[in-house]
């Protein structure tokens, strides 16, 4: 159930990463709103199912990964991680509701914006220090790629000292 946070607007930026030339801005920035429109019912699913006398951990996700390091995808959630997640799906889908419709390189633009979402979302859920890593840097190349292509008059000085 918590997967479905992280691989849907994952595989959104890939389907929409991949879509053809022809297809216009506003059928991507749509594409873009539909699957995390999708994505913020569903965490609004999860706090109806989140029970919220109980302090630990919940909804756990468990599949062995890297068995000879111990390394598993587990996922699971808290309240914490419950309240930072709703806050990440709407502000994603405010962002791109938001978002202009002749965006330049629109194809880029909400592939990028979702993969951050999905790397979010995944850092927020991960039960490892090596998943919580990966998710964090999957959120971390495309905001880099945001601020360096779409920032303003210094992106370039402004997406270094990000990284720094």
């Amino acid at each position: 159930m918590l997967s479905i946070l992280i691989w849907l607007p994952i595989l959104g930026a890939a389907i929409i990463g991949f879509l053809p030339a022809s297809v216009s801005s506003r059928q991507i920035r749509n594409a873009a709103l539909t699957v995390t429109g999708v994505t913020l019912l569903w965490t609004i699913w999860l706090f109806t199912q989140f029970d919220l006398s109980n302090s630990s951990f919940q909804l756990r996700e468990y599949l062995p990964w890297i068995e000879t390091l111990g390394m598993n995808y587990e996922l699971a959630m808290d309240g914490l991680a419950l309240v930072m997640l709703g806050i990440n799906s709407l502000l994603t889908w405010v962002a791109l509701l938001s978002a202009s419709e002749t965006t330049e390189r629109p194809r880029l633009f909400y592939s990028l914006i979702l993969l951050i979402c999905g790397g979010v979302a995944g850092a927020f859920l991960a039960q490892n220090l090596l998943l919580f890593f990966l998710f964090y840097e999957l959120g971390l190349v495309p905001l880099y790629l945001l601020i360096s292509i779409w920032g303003g008059e210094k992106r370039g000085y402004a997406a270094i000292k990000f990284l720094i």
